[in-house]
């Protein structure tokens, strides 16, 4: 069989990077530190974004590359840490993408359990541990509610084949104690 010639990809929703975006922002207030958040989807483009009050005008392009960067390459830009200084095997990646590709921690991917990407969440104006926090509490909590969408479509899915079965054996009941019609007016004439 030949390799099919499209594939489906999930990826973040509208409400999704909402959700995300409301997260981190909370998170952020509760740190006491304003972030510029940007989500974006798993193709890399720009869902939402916000700059707190507060938060560093010249931190914008960063969150922005954060998120661009996790999505695209699907790890935490945390994780590049040393790999990208002089001498390490990733040295001159940020140079890559128009120079877009951000090394700095506090940009998370988002990843479903059946570990697709699903977008990402980038994060700036603290330090990159609190940067990173604020873009988790975002990711954590529209994973929360993808696995809340999935359970509920679960216990839809069982409640509607509950609902069929209860159907059918209705109708069987039905059928077993319905007495015969009476037969039509003119066979008992005659």
């Amino acid at each position: 069989m030949a390799p099919a010639a499209t594939i489906s990809q999930p990826t973040l929703t509208l409400a999704g990077a909402r959700t995300t975006l409301a997260a981190a922002e909370q998170h952020a207030l509760e740190i006491g530190v304003p972030m510029n958040i940007a989500i974006m989807d798993s193709h890399t483009h720009l869902l939402a974004f916000t700059r707190m009050d507060g938060a560093k005008i010249t931190s914008i392009n960063i969150a922005l590359d954060k998120a661009f960067t996790a999505a695209g390459h699907r790890v935490p830009t945390s994780a590049y840490k040393e790999n990208v200084w002089p001498g390490g095997m990733a040295f001159g990646i940020g140079n890559t993408n128009g120079g877009r590709f951000c090394t700095i921690g506090g940009g998370v991917p988002i990843i479903d359990d059946d570990g697709r990407i699903l977008g990402a969440v980038g994060c700036s104006t603290g330090t990159p541990a609190e940067d990173e926090e604020v873009a988790n509490a975002g990711r954590d909590a529209v994973l929360g509610l993808i696995r809340e969408e999935k359970e509920n479509e679960k216990w839809t899915e069982v409640m509607e084949a509950l609902e069929k079965e209860r159907e059918r054996e209705w109708k069987r009941v039905r059928k077993e104690i319905t007495p015969p019609a009476d037969p039509p007016v003119e066979e008992m004439m005659q």
